[in-house]
Parts: C-alpha cells; sequence; structure tokens
C-alpha cells in the first residue's frame, strides 16, 4: 500500500477527533492540555486505518467536522457537569468573590469549581475514563466511518444533547454538590441554634470560617465517592443511543 495515500488517509481521520478535543475545556491552546491533545488526536485518527483521500473531499470534510462537533460537545458534559457542582457551592458558601484565573482551563473560578474541573480533568485523562473516550470513539468509528456520517445519524445526536445530555447535566451537577450543600445547612442551623445560647456569637461572621473547615474536611473524604460519580456521568455522556 503506498504510504502518501495512508499519510493522507490519517490526515483526513485527524479532522473529526482534532475538533472534538479542542472543544473540551482542558484543551486550550495556552494551557497544559495542548500538550494532551496532540497525542490524544493522533491516537484516536489511527484507529480506522484509511487509506487515501475519499471521493468527495469538500464533503467528507464537513461531515467529519459536523461529526467532531457532535462528539466534542458530549465529551465536555463531564467538565460542565463538574463546573456546575463547584460553582454551586462556591455560592453558597461564599467563595465567588475569591474567583482566581485558572489557566489550564482559562477561566476565573472560585475554589471549588476549580476544584471540581481538575476532578473531572482526572476522570476523563486517566483510569477507566481514557479507556471509556478510547471506546467512544471506536465506536463511533464503527458506526459513521470517515467521511461517511449521515445527516440522520448527527441531527439525532444534537437533538440527543440538547434535550437530553446538557439539561441532564446541571441536575448531575446539583446532585454532585447536594451532599456538601446539606452539611452548609447544618452548619447554619448549628450556629443559629448555638446562637441563641452564646449571645456573643455572631453566626454570620463564624459561619464562613466553620464552613469553610467542614467543606475542606468532606471534600478531602468525599474524594473516592466525586471520582466515581464524575466516572459514571462520563459514561452516561459517552452513550451514543445510535444505530444506523
Amino acid at each position: 500500500m503506498n504510504f502518501f495515500d495512508q499519510l493522507a488517509g490519517f490526515a483526513f481521520c485527524t479532522i473529526r477527533p482534532g475538533i472534538a478535543v479542542s472543544l473540551i475545556p482542558f484543551g486550550n491552546d495556552g494551557a497544559l492540555g495542548v500538550a494532551l491533545r496532540v497525542p490524544l488526536v493522533l491516537t484516536f485518527a489511527s484507529f480506522p486505518a484509511v487509506s487515501g483521500w475519499p471521493a468527495n473531499l469538500m464533503q467528507a470534510c464537513a461531515m467529519e467536522a459536523l461529526a467532531g462537533l457532535v462528539i466534542g460537545l458530549l465529551l465536555s458534559v463531564v467538565f460542565h457537569v463538574a463546573a456546575a457542582g463547584g460553582a454551586i457551592l462556591d455560592q453558597q458558601g461564599g467563595y465567588s468573590i475569591g474567583a482566581v484565573y485558572d489557566p489550564n482551563f482559562q477561566q476565573e473560578s472560585a475554589l471549588f469549581e476549580t476544584l471540581f474541573t481538575q476532578f473531572a480533568a482526572l476522570t476523563f485523562f486517566t483510569g477507566q475514563g481514557l479507556v471509556m473516550v478510547s471506546r467512544f470513539f471506536v465506536d463511533t468509528w464503527s458506526i459513521w466511518p470517515p467521511g461517511l456520517a449521515s445527516q440522520g445519524a448527527l441531527e439525532h445526536l444534537f437533538r440527543t444533547f440538547s434535550e437530553t445530555r446538557l439539561p441532564t447535566a446541571f441536575l448531575d451537577g446539583m446532585q454532585l454538590a447536594a451532599p456538601l450543600l446539606a452539611l452548609m445547612i447544618i452548619v447554619d442551623i448549628s450556629m443559629g441554634l448555638a446562637s441563641r445560647h452564646a449571645r456573643r456569637l455572631n453566626p454570620f461572621a463564624v459561619a464562613r470560617s466553620v464552613k469553610a473547615m467542614v467543606l475542606s474536611l468532606a471534600a478531602m473524604a468525599c474524594v473516592p465517592a466525586l471520582l466515581e460519580r464524575l466516572e459514571r456521568t462520563l459514561a452516561s455522556a459517552l452513550t451514543l443511543g445510535w444505530h444506523p
């Protein structure tokens, strides 16, 4: 087989994973993600083992770009879930005023939003998360060969993402943060009851310090459960639910 044909087929197959991985928040050019994006794109592009350019190159490139767009949106769901859960905790805990710029995700976020997005990146790029992502790309190449993605399949995935995956992401973020939110409510109730007996105790001033201590200890204790929940979220997002 001609080496240049293999190289052309490989270059064509980089369109879909290149666009998909670029939509992941951790894959921004100015962050560490650029070092992870290139090997992932090259790895996923080598799965189909296509030789030569397709017959209708422009149309095939457009279909690959659309497929990469849909896949990238599905891959980024776990990051949106983690960011939503962390942002809820930051807002309820009063940490939103301490937001700082995160160079890895190129966004301004507070403590728990940054922490949860880092957990999402750990889930995505290591362990079973990376295995699931690799299997997901194998499935997409099998269901829609390079340049042959059907319009009906892409419409189905766009509809699934907009009607199911994205609204569910906010609900999953609430469920991810729910145990820690319950702890903050318990702290507020405890401070309110304590202030009835200790008149000099200002619950509004003391509760923030107590919340910070309780949330820090609870977050450290819940790391395995958080990673497991994010792994399940990633697995749910990578379910195509389409068979041509």
